[in-house]
């Protein structure tokens, strides 16, 4: 039962942020001598060994019925595999804080999706009003013109969208999951996500013959270890003590906090397209919790 936040878990929820927004920009560094597939892969793979040895260290064990390992799969594909690689592709060739910004079309994404798999999640007029202005925003984001013509960056920015709708629908399948451990579920998804990866990455990309850069191979240790793992760990932890409805308060933190990291460490600057697309998804993202003036429960978000 969650219980009122207290200093603790805001900083909790800071540090939560703070490794979600980064993973956009450590992704950007990952994919300059490293490719999407094999940053996506490294990354599950050194989260798995990291889940696994915590796990392991707090006495838990791996469920073995096959029910568990069916959401293990369909969870480790659907929320990780293909999101991961479709973020990493794309920022080949879009900044990391648009990606960021992306991503936060994920809860919009949520209500949509609600409304057609669940009898109590329909969608109201706040959210239906919030949903529009959203997806406004990516429009706006993406450029009117270049969703037209399809260019590449279109491509990739509607990539990430697609992304944020894996995630959404592994949420939706995650609901499902019987009983267990929440770490004994998050070693679980993740090993099967790194399962599932890893080959595909040592057949297609044959990581061997890269010639990573130490920034890129750092990148991706970080991405596995922080935003991956230590970043559910924290999940868990705000989850237990206080309850999803805190943790979904990242939605609104981390693209604003991606934008930062880019800025900063990218040499990223905005385009007045982008600060408007981000204050459209975020104006869309608080109307759809609207109702008679009081602010309704923002489905869980994953970074």
């Amino acid at each position: 039962m969650s219980s009122k936040a207290q200093p603790l878990d805001f900083l909790a929820l800071l540090c939560l942020s703070l490794m979600w927004s980064s993973s956009f920009l450590f992704i950007k560094i990952a994919v300059e001598t490293v490719t999407p597939l094999t940053v996506a892969a490294g990354r599950l793979l050194v989260a798995a060994i990291a889940l696994y040895l915590f796990m392991k260290f707090k006495g838990i064990s791996l469920p073995r019925d096959k029910r568990s390992w069916l959401f293990f799969f369909l969870i480790g594909l659907i929320g990780n595999s293909i999101p991961f690689y479709l973020i990493s592709w794309a920022e080949v060739t879009i900044d990391s804080s648009i990606a960021a910004i992306l991503i936060a079309s994920a809860p919009l994404a949520s209500f949509l999706i609600g409304h057609m798999v669940t009898t109590d999640e329909k969608l109201t007029l706040p959210r239906i009003t919030g949903v529009l202005a959203g997806f406004a925003g990516i429009v706006v984001l993406i450029g009117y013109e270049s969703l037209l013509s399809f260019g590449t960056n279109a491509i990739s920015q509607l990539a990430i969208v697609v992304g944020a709708i894996c995630y959404v629908s592994a949420s939706f399948i995650a609901k499902k999951m019987p009983p267990m451990d929440p770490y004994a579920r998050a070693a679980g998804v993740l090993i099967m996500a790194s399962l599932l990866s890893v080959p595909v990455s040592l057949f297609v990309d044959q990581p061997w013959t890269l010639s990573p850069s130490a920034d890129s191979l750092i990148a991706v240790l970080f991405l596995g270890i922080f935003p991956t793992a230590v970043a559910t760990l924290i999940l868990f932890f705000l989850v237990m003590r206080v309850g999803a409805t805190f943790v979904a308060l990242n939605n609104y933190i981390n693209p604003v906090l991606g934008v930062v990291w880019g800025y900063w460490f990218m040499s990223e600057n905005p385009a007045p397209q982008t600060a408007l697309g981000l204050a459209m998804i975020l104006g869309g993202l608080i109307v759809t919790q609207l109702k008679f003036g009081k602010v309704r429960r923002l489905d869980k978000d994953k970074a």
